[in-house]
């Protein structure tokens, strides 16, 4: 429970303030980009340093209240790649890791893990991990978690993927992803090549909360397979 007073009680405090969304049927991704909005607004963090990696990013830092805020922009000043938001009072409190996406030219939330010092709270962060399952094999199992603290009826959970060598699709696949434990996941196979080969997929997941709202979960995945 420390991690939801973590997300919409200290560090978003000011997200109910700010905010006049439209309030929709479906609760598309539990937890949206307005959420971490706040904390990673640089109008509102104080001591902002900013270090040029390069010609497009920026490594940028600052403070918001007892938090300080790590991440990067691009050189129109979007957020993207992982953000931290870390507790520099309390080491025991929830802190966020967080990855900024841009889809359709917009800053979308794409993954978030909280953590403390005792490890990822994974009941209520929402990110993929990869495994290679043999090395024989060209096999990886992708594993997908989202927020899983509160009951929710499953009606569709998938994975779309297109599997790319040398800029030219060499594969395209839509799988149904297995639950196991509070997560999803898919094996996915590729073919044998020494040239590097990219993924780009679309994790989703359609449900129903107790009072039979709906609501909607998305991941996008860019990887290589090595």
């Amino acid at each position: 429970m420390r991690g939801i007073f973590f997300i919409f009680i200290i560090i978003f405090s000011l997200v109910s303030c700010e905010k006049s969304v439209n309030k929709v049927a479906t609760n598309k991704d539990i937890i949206t980009t307005d959420y971490f909005s706040t904390a990673t607004n640089l109008n509102t963090l104080k001591n902002v340093n900013r270090i040029k990696i390069n010609d497009s990013l920026t490594k940028v830092s600052g403070v918001f209240n007892q938090y300080r805020v790590d991440g990067y922009i691009n050189n129109t000043g979007q957020k993207i790649n992982w953000w931290k938001i870390i507790n520099t009072r309390d080491n025991n409190e929830y802190n966020a890791k967080v990855e900024y996406r841009i889809i359709d030219n917009k800053e979308k939330v794409n993954q978030f893990i909280l953590f403390n010092n005792q490890g990822n709270y994974n009941k209520n962060s929402k990110f993929f991990s990869k495994e290679k399952l043999s090395k024989g094999e060209n096999t990886f199992k992708y594993s997908f978690y989202t927020p899983s603290e509160y009951p929710k009826k499953n009606l569709l959970k998938k994975f779309e993927y297109f599997l790319y060598i040398d800029n030219k699709e060499v594969k395209h696949s839509d799988l149904d992803c297995i639950q196991e434990d509070s997560h999803f996941f898919v094996n996915v196979e590729a073919p044998k090549s020494n040239q590097k080969i990219i993924i780009k997929g679309l994790f989703t997941e359609l449900f129903e909360d107790n009072n039979k709202n709906p609501g909607q979960n998305e991941i996008y995945v860019l990887d290589t397979l090595k």
